[in-house]
């Protein structure tokens, strides 16, 4: 059993509820600076401390610095933990990253900043792109359903 502390805030309840085999809908915000208002469920740790990743296994998760922050080893603990994604948004310089890998060496690729000011903004971006995307899949399974594509029998010489 993992002897270290759980990180603050949702982290004990989304582990607990885990274990029943459910999981949160949205991505998981770890919270290393400043206050933020999201409907995400939130996690506080404070950066270069020890805390126990493992409920995040396959879950996205979005860690929150400012410029001051330094992460320490705090990417590598979560990476070990083997989430889906991880990312790292700077909400004081309005940057963000998509983190690739950790070791050897940390690799990422930078987000366009349109989509870290969505993130910190009202989110219309994001929510927009989702309308558009559902929309596309709706028009193309009605255009499925009107004409079908038959395939044709291989003719064997």
């Amino acid at each position: 059993m993992n002897s270290l502390p759980y990180p603050r805030g949702a982290a004990r309840s989304i582990a607990e509820a885990r274990s029943g085999g459910l999981r949160p809908a949205e991505a998981v915000l770890i919270v290393l600076a400043g206050r933020f208002d999201w409907p995400n469920p939130m996690v506080y740790a404070t950066p270069g401390e020890r805390y126990r990743w493992d409920w995040l296994k396959g879950l996205s998760a979005v860690v929150l610095i400012d410029a001051s922050t330094r992460l320490g080893g705090t990417l590598s603990d979560i990476e070990e933990a083997e989430p889906a994604q991880i990312d790292v948004i700077d909400a004081e310089r309005g940057l963000g990253w998509l983190v690739l890998f950790t070791r050897p060496h940390l690799r990422t690729v930078r987000w366009p900043r349109a989509q870290v000011a969505d993130w910190l903004g009202d989110g219309q971006w994001h929510h927009a792109l989702n309308e558009m995307k559902e929309q596309y899949r709706r028009r193309t399974a009605a255009l499925r359903r009107m004409a079908p594509v038959a395939e044709v029998d291989a003719i064997w010489n």
